[in-house]
């Protein structure tokens, strides 16, 4: 859409008054529009210029009246039409914004803007299938349609150049609602929420009615451990467009993290039988399906995954990472064919995780170590991990987190008593937490990433690279709200329970400030010997958030930092911490699950030595092995890979002797 022609004289004194609105001269501006209409009243750009400006100052009728006396002198003047239609829905004349916007887009059928905003009007009127008529029109009339479908294509593979494509489209249309999207779900990518808040705030004024702008707020609210929010959003998507697969997606992918799991089977159920060739929808309800204990329906799943993608790594570790899965000839036939293949590197390290469990199960350690090894390779060379900036982050927190700070006075805060299960991954937490969450007062949960979300917004305030020592600062009421808002935001995870179960290994980290803010917290350290708990995690495809994991040296390290870390709290809240060594508890269970419920103020109850009875859904690596009895071959797993852990057993040092303390 274009300005109508204005020529001579006129043209240059409306050119001269864009620069001077440009310049946020909008007195002196008005000023030369109202000189161009005195002596040319039927300048039919600078009267809709002049109607935008009071339409900006929120004087509607003047801009309306305006508009029209332009609309009457050039009846094609598609920008004044398109913003007739624009004010008269912003002032609730919907009627009348459905004529004028139905009149630009028969007069201008390419004018892509003007089915957007056609859209939003038939929504508001409750007219959603000519709504989402209108909307697939103004993607197919986009001038920026191609761009942005090569954008989607090389997003994955190449995320610097898509981003550039869409950051030049909003150069052209810095109102492009594609584009932001785009640009919003990237900064949640990076984990720079404040970003993607900012460009989905613009883009809701501009369109309220996409579902893929809802969709990207769900993934906002998940970012930030809002819950409700995600799902209102989620369902909003689903609503506005209940014919898109991806609404259906999402919803599943806000109910599979809200612990609503059927709900998600349902979710992503109908996602499928709308387009069943996803694969990574068949991988999500795989996932799903395996928290919810149903092992035949998540195999099924990640088999339709690879059916569809067999080069898809995730699908093939997935299937590995269910640990009682064991694959045959031709099964590793087919994952050897893929890596041999063209892929993407995470599908590469993904195959070589999956291969290395295979060989493993034929106990050949040489011909895994060798794959998991590789894919340790791949994943430490795009996931490094800085372990002299994390040993310096301890320091700080030994510096702060005294005896003397964590003695200061702590207000109480009415509700449920959160039990923190903290450690390394793949040290038992998850087992420690099937035991607690099998008893009648305890409500088990998952990695809550509230703390962990807290920290991160103390680091990025104003005196962020304080933190910890801007906790000593803060006053027992500004502690107190923090406890409070906890409680309040894992409401919909704990529900009604007395106590609850919050198991993120990393809050062993910040173990001082949840007891600052938290004063009836119960702290649970699960320790595992440190040669079988490294491994362990080297051997372990994680999604994301372990970069620690893919080195030998790096993980011993990191082990030793977490033995040193622990120790700080043992010294600075003495009787603080209960530790649970693994060993212990697959060798005198009963009696270790006694001293757990007692340090947690909790009865000893006979269901938590049946946990694996217990019927609830369970995330991590370990959620099939959990619903069976205590086994003992894991303590030894790491053994006929010794040959191979030098670089382990040297970065470990004298922590091998100590480690249980």
């Amino acid at each position: 859409m274009t300005d109508q022609p204005t020529h001579g004289s006129s043209r240059q004194a409306f050119d001269n008054a864009l620069a001077l609105l440009r310049d946020g001269e909008t007195v002196l501006a008005a000023r030369q529009l109202g000189e161009i209409l005195a002596t040319n009243p039927t300048e039919v750009n600078a009267l809709r210029l002049l109607a935008v400006m009071h339409a900006d100052q929120n004087r509607d009728a003047k801009a309306i009246e305006l508009l029209e006396r332009a609309i009457s002198i050039a009846p094609d003047f598609h920008d004044a039409l398109f913003d007739l239609g624009r004010i008269q829905h912003k002032t609730g004349e919907d009627r009348r914004a459905k004529e004028t916007l139905a009149r630009l887009v028969a007069a201008a059928p390419n004018a892509s803007i003007g089915w957007q905003s056609l859209g939003e009007v038939l929504f508001t009127l409750g007219e959603a299938d000519s709504a989402r008529a209108a909307q697939r029109r103004a993607i197919e009339t986009d001038p920026f349609f191609q761009d942005i479908r090569r954008a989607i294509e090389i997003a994955s593979s190449e995320p610097p150049k898509a981003e550039s494509i869409y950051r030049e489209i909003l150069k052209r249309d810095p109102n492009h609602v594609h584009a932001l999207v785009a640009l919003a779900n990237i900064a949640l990518e990076n984990d720079v929420a404040t970003d993607a808040e900012r460009l989905l705030t613009h883009t809701s004024t501009i369109t309220p009615n996409m579902s893929h702008v809802h969709r990207a707020w769900a993934r906002l609210h998940m970012n930030r451990a809002d819950y409700e929010a995600a799902e209102a959003a989620a369902l909003r998507a689903t609503e506005l467009n209940p014919d898109l697969p991806d609404s259906w997606t999402s919803l599943g992918t806000v109910y599979a993290w809200g612990l609503k799991p059927l709900d998600a089977v349902n979710a992503f159920s109908r996602s499928l039988e709308i387009n069943p060739h996803q694969p990574r929808v068949h991988l999500s309800l795989g996932h799903v399906k395996k928290t919810l204990g149903d092992r035949a329906g998540s195999v099924a799943a990640y088999r339709a995954c690879i059916a569809a993608e067999p080069r898809l790594g995730e699908a093939w570790w997935s299937l590995a990472d269910l640990k009682t899965y064991r694959f045959d000839d031709g099964e590793i036939e087919e994952m050897q064919t893929a890596l041999d293949g063209d892929i993407h590197e995470r599908d590469r390290a993904a195959l070589a995780f999956a291969l290395g469990k295979a060989y493993e199960d034929r106990d050949e350690p040489s011909k895994s170590f060798e794959h998991y090894q590789s894919g340790n390779q791949i994943r430490h060379r795009v996931e490094t991990f800085n372990i002299e900036r994390f040993n310096a982050q301890c320091g700080r927190l030994r510096a702060t987190f005294t005896a003397e700070e964590l003695a200061k006075e702590t207000r109480p805060i009415d509700g449920p008593v959160p039990i923190f299960v903290v450690g390394l991954p793949r040290s038992g937490s998850t087992l420690v937490d099937q035991i607690l969450a099998s008893h009648s007062q305890v409500q088990g949960t998952m990695e809550l990433p509230h703390i962990l979300r807290y920290v991160q917004e103390f680091e990025a305030s104003e005196g962020g690279s304080n933190y910890p020592g801007i906790i000593a600062e803060l006053t027992p009421r500004e502690l107190g709200e923090l406890g409070e808002r906890y409680l309040k935001e894992t409401t919909p995870y704990h529900q009604d329970a007395p106590f609850f179960v919050d198991k993120m290994p990393n809050n062993f980290m910040h173990l001082g400030l949840i007891a600052r803010v938290l004063p009836s917290a119960v702290f649970i350290d699960t320790r595992r010997h440190p040669m079988a708990c490294c491994f362990s995690i080297y051997k372990q495809h994680f999604a994301r958030g372990q970069a620690f994991g893919y080195d030998l040296e790096t993980v011993g390290a990191y082990y030793r930092a977490y033995v040193d870390i622990m120790a700080l709290w043992d010294d600075a809240m003495p009787g603080r911490v209960h530790r649970v060594i693994y060993e212990s508890m697959v060798d005198e269970t009963e009696a270790e699950i006694r001293r757990l419920l007692a340090h947690c103020g909790l009865d000893f109850e006979s269901a938590c030595l049946r946990f694996f009875e217990t019927d609830r859904v369970v995330r991590t690596a370990s959620a099939e092995q959990v619903r069976q009895p205590i086994y003992t071959d894991a303590k030894a797993q790491w053994q006929p890979f010794e040959p191979f852990l030098d670089p382990l057993r040297n970065a470990l040092g004298d922590v091998l002797d100590n480690w249980s303390n």
